[in-house]
């Protein structure tokens, strides 16, 4: 039965979202400039779009390990089902970095950690672009996980 609502879960649950990478490197080069564009003529979005996206979170969500931590209290607390509101900076060339959760505590430290690890595996992002040059871009995306066993 675990193993059907995980199937269930990975096919049908999962929305879009976003993605961090804490190498050295990566954040190195986007802390280089701090300014960060709001509003712009082109959102970032992820490289192939919303349907790659969904397959990157389906190949790449692992919430057994959320599922098997939580106890009827934490049932309570955050539900069954859980939506992760992420919100980072997508870079001139794409890399994803200055990630936050917006609302640690509306789900649980389990399901917010696999968000994040799922965040920092992700390729690049398409950049925002205003007037056809790349700038970096703050964005916010969500991912919905049913942690029901």
């Amino acid at each position: 039965m675990k193993w059907f609502w995980l199937g269930m879960f990975s096919s049908a649950l999962i929305s879009f979202t976003a993605k961090s990478d804490t190498s050295t490197s990566k954040i190195m080069h986007c802390l280089q400039d701090t300014s960060v564009v709001e509003h712009v003529d082109i959102y970032p979005q992820f490289r192939g779009g919303v349907k790659r996206w969904n397959e990157f979170l389906s190949r790449n969500l692992d919430i057994r390990n959320a599922i098997y931590a939580m106890d009827s209290t934490a049932y309570v607390d955050y539900g069954i089902k859980q939506t992760a509101i992420l919100e980072f900076t997508v870079c001139e060339d794409g890399e994803v970095c200055d990630v936050e959760i917006v609302n640690q505590h509306n789900i649980s430290p389990e399901f917010a950690k696999e968000a994040l690890r799922v965040m920092k595996r992700s390729p690049k992002w398409s950049p925002g672009l205003v007037n056809g040059k790349p700038v970096r871009t703050r964005f916010r995306q969500s991912v919905t996980a049913v942690l029901g066993e």
